[in-house]
């Protein structure tokens, strides 16, 4: 499917998509019960977006106004627009996504490094290749100057919100991409709002890991057997799209454990990996140098290190692999 900017669901439920699933572009939701309340799905970082959004958004909650709303988890584009929603909105979110989000780089601090990145990325070597890449990270978005409200309200693994007459079920499947992934799912209209446990037609990232978990969350997505699910990136998809992403998973895993018992490191496994006939499956996906980042996930923990957020050291030198990978053509 390639639909693009608000598409109804089913009854009653929307979701504003951005297809192309690029950095940044995350797909929100919105959960509509007709005269008495709604939800909202995750807001996205790019002011101008978050604000188009909640315009097309608002002829739909006229008679049912916004109550509650998700984040569904701690990366900037899925929550720094939540400034966008009513002040009254009630945002949940899981404990270990809030704790994230405090602890994550602010916006402001995003914008500086991506400015300066642009400034450096000419530069030679590994230094001016991840200034580049923060560059491409931000791709012309522009950040709230002030960090946005956070979720007031948390739980631990599940909890379920009731919109008027509907509920909506949260549950907890990370970590995985981050700490604290949450899905969304909307029982009556056979919806799950999958947050970014689904990258679609666009190469995932495992950040946090691990990756076991994220398999496992694929699996209990499979389960629910809905008829429609919004990944956090990229366009809607059926059961057939989340197959396709635990297949990428099993075999990156797979054939990257091989280069590292053999002592290669995660930019030469990268490139190999790249070049294999395996990866023509996959190499349409966007950003496919994404792959490095997630290597550098895997490596790390295959080096003994407990699943973590990356350090502001790992994710540098992921970056520049990345922009490296890049230059040379490889991706």
């Amino acid at each position: 499917m390639s639909e693009s900017g608000l598409t109804q669901l089913g009854d009653g439920v929307w979701a504003f998509l951005r297809p192309s699933g690029g950095w940044g572009e995350a797909n929100t939701g919105l959960v509509v019960a007709k005269g008495t309340a709604s939800l909202v799905v995750d807001t996205v970082w790019d002011v101008a977006w978050a604000k188009r959004v909640a315009e097309v958004q608002q002829p739909l909650v006229a008679d049912a106004p916004i109550t509650e709303a998700v984040n569904t988890h701690s990366d900037g584009d899925h929550w720094w627009g939540n400034d966008t929603l009513p002040a009254g909105t009630r945002i949940t979110t899981s404990a270990a996504a809030l704790d994230g989000m405090h602890e994550d780089l602010p916006p402001a601090a995003l914008t500086a490094m991506a400015s300066a990145g642009e400034l450096i990325g000419w530069m030679p070597g590994p230094v001016g290749a991840a200034g580049s890449y923060m560059a491409r990270v931000r791709a012309g978005a522009r950040f709230p100057r002030r960090t946005p409200r956070f979720p007031d309200h948390t739980f631990d693994e599940t909890h379920r919100l009731t919109i008027g007459d509907r509920t909506v079920d949260l549950e907890r499947l990370g970590p995985c991409h981050t700490a604290g992934d949450l899905v969304a799912h909307v029982p009556d209209a056979g919806v799950v709002f999958a947050g970014d446990m689904l990258f679609i037609g666009t190469t995932p990232i495992l950040w946090h890991g691990p990756l076991e978990n994220w398999i496992a969350a694929l699996d209990r997505l499979l389960a629910w057997d809905a008829d429609v699910y919004v990944p956090g990136h990229g366009p809607l998809c059926g059961a057939d799209g989340i197959r396709e992403l635990r297949t990428y998973w099993m075999w990156l895993s797979e054939a990257a454990r091989a280069r590292y018992d053999r002592g290669i490191a995660a930019r030469q496994a990268a490139r190999e990996l790249a070049r294999s006939t395996e990866f023509e499956r996959w190499n349409h996906w966007s950003s496919p140098e994404r792959m490095v980042l997630s290597l550098s996930t895997l490596f790390d923990q295959w080096h003994g290190n407990p699943p973590g957020p990356p350090t502001v050291l790992r994710r540098a030198r992921a970056f520049a692999d990345a922009e490296a990978l890049l230059r040379e053509g490889v991706f």
